[in-house]
């Protein structure tokens, strides 16, 4: 086993080697790292770009299926689709990656991590995401990095659509339509998405042989209008609905848990050209998510968390480079009840930012900072700041090297829930240094970037349930390196990620018990790699391969989760210009793994699929 271990590790370095590049192809625009449309040759950041050719090409079931693995990405789901996923950054917690969807939080305003399990792929257009602290720009959340999802819109004139069918292994079945219509000045567009199963079953400590369902709909609509030259305007609206079972919902243990409900965001963006080098941005966002959580039939509660956000930019073009002035507002509501009564002692909470950036050229040089104010009405004011400086070595070649500070306020449900919270805690604080190296020639592309971030006063819980608490680490280390990497040619298209990471413990100033120097960070490996290759054998069939391959991990309760490597493929055929057949299997050498201890995974799965495009 050892030797198969090493083998699969050495193969993929080889890979790495061979086809290095960033582990996604880049697109010549990205707006996430810096809250502007830049050039990626301009993005001093590391950054990975998804778009929808990556998506379709790639068949991923979820986002999570899409984002497990990539550079600085791991992801842990506590059983069968549909049930809580864990996203961990650069080695930081869940709650340390800001998620948006067209520009709006979707993080939890209770827990304050995101439920990327919901977000559907069928409305999904591209996905951008930015790794390292970019609190000085979007405030707190932003420790690890952020994720922004952009749903789907037509770009040519006319009309043009589709409609998605498949059907796999669990009794899975998914259905989804799309259309886009409209001008040069007018587009409109939307869509529809249903996907329900049978699932598996959730936890090895139930032998009921029972299988944990899902079951998610939803929609998604979008309008853009350009009113003359200088104002363009556009609205955006996604909403899902899901249900889901699973287990080990209480104390003791109940295997019959279902939560249900729904998330919904809305987005509206006013762009404005008031001089020739100067450009006004309004935006406007509200993101409702409602979870009811029954146990054994019984309701045990309901939670709606809401949240509104307005937003102001200036931006200022100079002769080599832009300037940036903007302020932000942000207000977070929670509705909660449960069985027992309980409320939150607070359940609201407003934040104000201001912030500034700017970037500039100077022949092989680079410059980039910024500078942000927060005030939050539980936590008072926190100053964050990110410089960056690269150098063009060659023509094809750039060095550079960025420093980052960020911050991140304990939720809400951290302070003031009903889970044993502790409203003594601390705000967490975090200092980030990365260097990296980036290669770019035609089709071949290449970064590797070493990292450190040191978190102070980072929120864990600890203890065994239901005595445990969120506690404060006086300390966390995190360094890493990761190698990105691959070929984007016309028929070969491959992608690399390779993650190198020490995410552990340095100081811990109470000597309660489960937590010491020294440890590993919960649910982290300490390496991992992706690849990704598709070949288009010809002008109808394709053919492809994801392996997936995580070192060991250590679980909740100090268990110890082993290492595995996974592989998937897929191809497909175009029929004709307008239908195409599909075919995957997911883990196709039926390998048994966990991601959590004492959670199921899925086993061998098999999906086929037919799509039609107008």
């Amino acid at each position: 086993m050892l030797h198969k271990k090493n083998l699969l590790w050495l193969t993929l370095v080889v890979a790495g080697s061979a086809q290095a590049q960033g582990d996604q192809r880049l697109s010549d625009l990205q707006v996430t790292a810096n809250r502007l449309p830049q050039s990626q040759s301009d993005v001093l950041a590391s950054t990975t770009v998804i778009d929808r050719d990556d998506i379709e090409r790639s068949q991923a079931g979820s986002i999570i299926d899409l984002l497990q693995g990539r550079a600085g990405i791991e992801i842990a789901q506590n059983g069968s689709p549909g049930t809580t996923s864990s996203l961990f950054m650069r080695g930081t917690e869940s709650d340390h990656s800001l998620v948006l969807v067209d520009g709006v939080r979707v993080n939890s305003a209770t827990s304050g991590g995101a439920s990327l399990e919901m977000l559907p792929l069928e409305a999904i257009e591209r996905i951008e995401i930015v790794r390292g602290p970019r609190a000085a720009a979007y405030g707190a959340d932003a420790i690890g990095g952020v994720i922004q999802v952009f749903t789907r819109h037509g770009t040519d004139t006319g009309t043009q659509g589709g409609l998605k069918a498949s059907a796999g292994s669990d009794s899975t079945q998914r259905q989804s339509a799309w259309v886009a219509t409209g001008d040069d000045d007018t587009r409109l567009n939307a869509s529809l998405f249903h996907r329900d199963g049978d699932g598996f079953n959730a936890t090895q400590a139930d032998d009921s042989g029972e299988r944990d369902g899902f079951e998610r709909e939803g929609a998604q609509l979008g309008l853009s209008h350009r009113i003359n030259d200088d104002v363009d305007v556009s609205v955006n609206a996604l909403r899902q609905n899901f249900e889901g079972e699973y287990d080990n919902c209480s104390f003791p243990a109940s295997q019959d848990c279902v939560t249900k409900g729904y998330l919904q965001s809305f987005g509206g963006q006013l762009d404005v050209q008031l001089q020739p080098d100067w450009q006004m941005q309004i935006t406007a966002g509200h993101f409702d998510e409602q979870r009811e959580e029954r146990y054994d039939g019984e309701r045990q509660s309901l939670t709606e968390t809401h949240r509104d956000e307005v937003g102001l930019q200036h931006r200022f073009t100079r002769d080599n480079g832009v300037d940036v002035l903007g302020v932000d507002y942000r207000h977070d509501n929670i509705d909660f009840n449960n069985r027992a009564g309980e409320s939150y002692q607070k359940d609201s909470r407003e934040n104000y930012g201001i912030y500034g950036m700017m970037q500039r050229n100077y022949g092989a040089h680079e410059l980039s900072g910024s500078l942000r104010y927060d005030d939050d009405s539980l936590f008072g004011d926190k100053a964050t700041g990110n410089a960056a400086y690269a150098y063009q070595l060659t023509q094809n070649q750039r060095l550079g090297v960025s420093y980052g500070t960020a911050f991140k306020a304990p939720s809400l449900s951290d302070m003031y829930g009903t889970y044993n919270p502790n409203p003594d805690l601390d705000a967490e604080e975090s200092k980030s240094l990365e260097a990296f190296w980036a290669f770019s020639q035609g089709d071949w592309k290449t970064r590797v970037t070493a990292f450190q971030n040191r978190i102070e006063d980072m929120i864990v819980y600890t203890g065994v349930s239901p005595n445990g608490t969120y506690r404060n680490i006086d300390e966390a280390r995190i360094r890493g390196l990761e190698l990105s990497g691959g070929w984007h040619g016309e028929r070969l298209v491959t992608q690399l990620s390779v993650t190198f990471q020490d995410p552990e413990v340095r100081s811990w100033s109470d000597d309660y018990a489960g937590i010491s120097a020294g440890d590993r960070l919960l649910n982290r490996s300490e390496h991992y790699a992706r690849l990704d290759t598709d070949y288009k054998i010809n002008n109808e069939w394709s053919i492809g391969s994801t392996l997936w391959a995580f070192s060991e991990r250590t679980s909740y309760g100090g268990q110890e989760v082993g290492g595995y490597g996974v592989v998937d493929l897929r191809t497909s055929w175009q029929v004709t210009p307008m239908v195409e057949l599909s075919a995957k299997m997911e883990n196709a050498f039926d390998k048994e793994y966990q991601l959590v201890d004492g959670y199921n995974t899925q086993d061998r799965y098999v999906e086929g699929g037919v799509t039609l495009r107008f």
